[in-house]
């Protein structure tokens, strides 16, 4: 299983790895892979879209309040819109938007890790 680039937390464990984009605006989606560690929901930019500004994302599972799927979304056509995406909300109300395969088996994985 590869492992992130970003330093993992002290006794922190990669559970899982996906290929993913990452819906960072309404018009732009990053290629990428989304890591659920033992302590964190990470994502890392592929080498192309990360020397073209994209930009690393992380969030504690203790943040994550539940992890569902959202319809196509037509407004945001190159963000990932045309697409049903993984919906990761957090406990302060807002979300992160991911373009995953078999995104109901990713976000009951997340929703299970985070303990909900």
């Amino acid at each position: 299983m590869k492992s992130p680039k970003h330093l993992l937390l002290p006794g922190e464990v990669v559970q899982d790895t996906w290929f993913a984009n990452h819906t960072q605006h309404a018009q732009r989606a990053v290629g990428g892979r989304l890591f659920l560690t033992s302590h964190r929901l990470l994502f890392e930019p592929n080498s192309i879209d990360a020397a073209l500004a994209g930009q690393p994302w992380a969030a504690p599972l203790g943040s994550i309040d539940r992890a569902v799927v959202t319809g196509i979304d037509l407004s945001q056509f190159f963000g990932g819109g045309l697409r049903r995406r993984l919906v990761v909300s957090f406990k302060d109300g807002s979300n992160a938007l991911f373009v995953v395969n078999g995104a109901a088996r990713k976000a009951a994985a997340i929703t299970a890790a985070a303990g909900r």
